[in-house]
């Protein structure tokens, strides 16, 4: 018996090249977000510009998961959990290239600071949220090749405490600014900039979140718990 365009092996090959572009976003991402916390530590101007002028790649590659996704669609048809990891790749394509774009507003704020007097400002505050998404972004795309669910269950848990993280240095930025040790225009770039990460973390979270998904067909409650306490912050606080 011939079998259904959808499970031939060209759609295997289809998979295959899906999951290569995405493997390449998650690479560059990655590596974005990285040039960004060398930057915060050895303040060389020259890594972040090339970090942001190659924030293009992002954009032209998930342009091409998009268009490979739509290829897919309409000439394989694929149907129930092909379907499903199909248009993953596609969600999946969109989160990797938002993360590209905060890496490069979170450049663009740090090398604002740079031309400033940036040595007394908490970096190692940054540089600690940041490691912990980094290391997030690697591990879901472990995990998105694996298809591993234990990992995924664990990369979602661990926003909380990226939260936790993101909450500490926006009270520790607005002290230092009431303080006068921080002028307004620098703290209001890294409030930015730890906004910013913890904007990847919750992309890389939604990544776990359509692992699960494509994984068990169970559509992730996207309430899942928060710890940002931010914007519930007062002088009272």
């Amino acid at each position: 018996m011939n079998q259904p365009a959808h499970t031939s092996s060209a759609f295997e090959k289809d998979l295959a090249d899906l999951n290569m572009g995405l493997v390449r976003l998650g690479m560059l991402a990655s590596r974005q977000l990285n040039a960004c916390l060398r930057a915060m530590s050895d303040f060389q101007e020259n890594r972040v510009q090339m970090m942001i002028e190659q924030d293009a790649e992002l954009d032209a590659l998930e342009a091409e998961v998009n268009e490979r996704v739509l290829m897919v669609i309409t000439v394989r048809a694929p149907r129930a959990d092909d379907l499903r990891r199909v248009l993953s790749a596609a969600k999946a394509a969109h989160s990797l290239e938002r993360i590209g774009d905060y890496a490069r507003n979170v450049g663009k704020r740090t090398k604002a600071i740079m031309e400033s007097d940036a040595n007394q400002l908490p970096w190692d505050q940054l540089i600690e949220i940041g490691t912990m998404v980094a290391s997030m972004i690697d591990d879901v795309m472990d995990a998105y090749q694996q298809g591993d669910l234990e990992t995924a269950q664990a990369i979602r848990n661990s926003d909380m405490h990226v939260d936790k993280l993101h909450t500490n240095i926006f009270r520790h930025v607005i002290e230092q600014m009431e303080a006068g040790e921080i002028s307004a225009l620098n703290g209001a770039h890294l409030l930015f900039i730890a906004k910013n990460l913890e904007r990847m973390g919750d992309f890389t979270t939604g990544l776990a979140e359509q692992i699960m998904f494509v994984e068990t067909g169970v559509a992730i409650d996207t309430k899942r718990p928060k710890a940002d306490n931010t914007s519930g912050l007062s002088d009272e606080s």
